[in-house]
């Protein structure tokens, strides 16, 4: 039997804090996906929604982050294997949004099991599950 090979998935969590202390959740949202670009597309939606109520100067960073650099820049991070995030303050609120990379792996087509503490190659982007020792000598 083949060993499942793991992929690499994206760890998605929206925190809203009832205060811009930060300090009492109001809300929770949780999800995973196997596309960067979903992760982003949900990410600017939410902010989306929430522009039409901001003060014009924090409309201002979220709409330049949904519709610019800052969604593009989020968008290689993903890519390259590295977690991203925006937040933004509305209402009295603060509304935090991130994205982190990891591995998982499907077991004889069962549902996704996580892979904890498996770092990722930078260069390729794709597991190490090991590497050789480094031998060192001494003079």
């Amino acid at each position: 039997m083949r060993a499942p090979h793991p992929t690499l998935a994206f760890w998605c969590e929206r925190i809203t804090y009832r205060t811009l202390d930060a300090d009492d959740v109001a809300d929770v949202s949780r999800y995973a996906t196997t596309a960067p670009a979903e992760a982003i597309r949900r990410i600017r939606a939410e902010v989306r929604a929430l522009a039409y109520a901001l003060p014009p100067i924090e409309r201002h960073r979220a709409l330049s982050w949904v519709d610019g650099g800052g969604c593009v820049g989020a968008m290689g991070a993903l890519h390259r294997g590295e977690p991203c995030g925006f937040s933004l303050s509305h209402q009295g609120r603060w509304t935090e949004w991130s994205v982190r990379p990891y591995l998982e792996f499907l077991p004889d087509g069962r549902a996704p099991i996580p892979v904890c503490g498996c770092p990722l190659d930078r260069g390729t982007g794709t597991a190490v599950l090991w590497a050789p020792k480094r031998t060192v000598r001494s003079t």
